[in-house]
């Protein structure tokens, strides 16, 4: 077991960079400093909109990327690899790679803790920064993991600390739990992947760059919601008359106001708005945000040609940004693959090299696949099935497509051979023909 003070400082470690952690995702949730700090004014309307645009971009950065599922190809053309693969996640999630990216992108980093569970089956579960902490030498390899959680109506802090061999259980304090302390796994390794965005952590996050326009966007959108909806509590000035108190209900009632005097004069005192340089302002912080973020604006018209490779054009910058995206899930997606084939050696003595597995990610954006089409047409037999199959957005397992394709043509042989039995030969025989 790892020394107490190992502990202690990891966890210390941990809860300095909590509160960055859960006030990112807090963020992500809309609970903003703009909306929770924003100045009340006395006898006057306080309304706070929220537009969270962090959200919006997380979530289109998450459906490029994984909206489509993921695709396995063995580089050794091993079939079986990828048919386990397949079989042995089957039972996770359908929106388990989402979920991974997700966590990602709003934190910056994430962990993806693999396990046997009581069924002995291969799982996974990912864990935020906000509830788990690393511990990486400088080889790149984990030393230990720290899970802390609390269960469901019990206020108690239970922390899991993995090592290569085990997993020790402990309460607040790194107190040794009395009903199972120490518990053994089969991976030889610390079972944990890191999906980390760069080396810079929370510094790089779609939280850092547009913070500060995302506060000023809100506070900018409720004052002039609340400008407006102060018009109605405007206030008339009477100059050179005198208006008896009990005389305003009534104005207010037939809507007339008689001026006894020629030079008496009522108007109404409202605030001279400029709605063109609020407008502008609003422009200018919303532009920023989807600059920053390297993020398109859906909403504004699109020119005459809306073909799929306009379209594309138009993604360049956030494509570019999520190839970085898929390459730090990838880093984890190996580990996972690594886990697997290691609880497959164990349970099935199946022997797979995760090396041999290459990851493709199919955007999810228009593809022109009729350009595809003709390129395969025009290559020809220089092009194998399996490589132009990888091409088309609607084919997403190119060695499922191989195995289908085979039984298709072992079906139409067989149909065609019942349709149209081959002639079989007959032997002459030695006649001998006699009057």
């Amino acid at each position: 077991m790892f020394e107490q003070l190992l502990l202690t400082n990891c966890y210390q470690y941990y809860l300095s960079k909590y509160a960055i952690y859960d006030k990112m995702y807090g963020y992500y949730k809309g609970n903003t400093d703009a909306t929770r700090d924003y100045k009340k004014v006395d006898n006057q309307s306080n309304n706070k909109i929220n537009t969270n645009f962090i959200k919006k971009f997380v979530k289109e950065e998450t459906s490029y990327s994984v909206g489509n599922k993921l695709t396995y190809t063995s580089k050794t053309s091993n079939k079986k690899i990828i048919d386990d693969i397949q079989y042995n996640t089957s039972h996770w999630k359908e929106n388990h790679d989402s979920d991974l990216m997700k966590c990602t992108l709003i934190h910056g980093i994430a962990y993806e803790l693999y396990y046997t569970d009581n069924e002995n089956q291969f799982c996974s579960r990912i864990i935020s920064p906000r509830a788990g902490f690393a511990l990486v030498d400088d080889y790149g390899t984990i030393v230990l993991f720290m899970n802390m959680f609390k269960l469901a109506f019990d206020e108690t802090l239970y922390i899991d600390v993995w090592d290569n061999d085990k997993v020790s259980h402990y309460t607040d304090g790194f107190v040794p739990r009395i009903d199972h302390p120490i518990d053994t796994h089969i991976f030889g390794c610390v079972p944990v992947g890191i999906s980390q965005i760069s080396e810079e952590l929370e510094e790089d996050t779609l939280y850092k760059d547009i913070k500060a326009l995302q506060d000023s966007y809100e506070t900018n959108l409720s004052d002039i919601s609340n400008e407006i909806s102060d018009f109605r509590a405007a206030y008339l000035a009477f100059t050179g008359v005198n208006i008896e108190e009990t005389d305003l209900p009534k104005m207010k009632e037939q809507g007339i106001i008689a001026i006894p005097v020629p030079d008496g004069k009522v108007e109404w005192i409202i605030k001279n708005i400029n709605d063109s340089f609020i407008q502008n302002t609003l422009n200018t912080i919303e532009d920023k945000m989807y600059q920053l973020s390297s993020h398109i604006n859906n909403n504004e018209a699109m020119q005459s040609n809306t073909s799929s490779l306009a379209i594309r054009a138009r993604l360049i910058s956030l494509e570019q940004k999520c190839k970085l995206n898929d390459g730090a899930i990838d880093d984890c997606i190996k580990k996972r693959l690594k886990m697997l084939f290691i609880y497959l050696k164990y349970l099935k003595s199946l022997d797979y090299d995760y090396k041999d597995i290459k990851i493709k990610h199919t955007p999810a954006v228009p593809a022109d696949d009729t350009a595809n089409a003709n390129i395969v047409s025009q290559l020809g037999d220089r092009l194998s099935n399996k490589t132009a199959w990888s091409l088309f957005s609607f084919i997403t397992n190119p060695d499922n497509e191989e195995k289908l394709l085979e039984l298709q043509n072992k079906a139409a042989s067989i149909g065609n051979d019942l349709l149209n039995p081959p002639i079989v030969p007959i032997a002459p025989t030695n006649t001998v023909v006699t009057k």
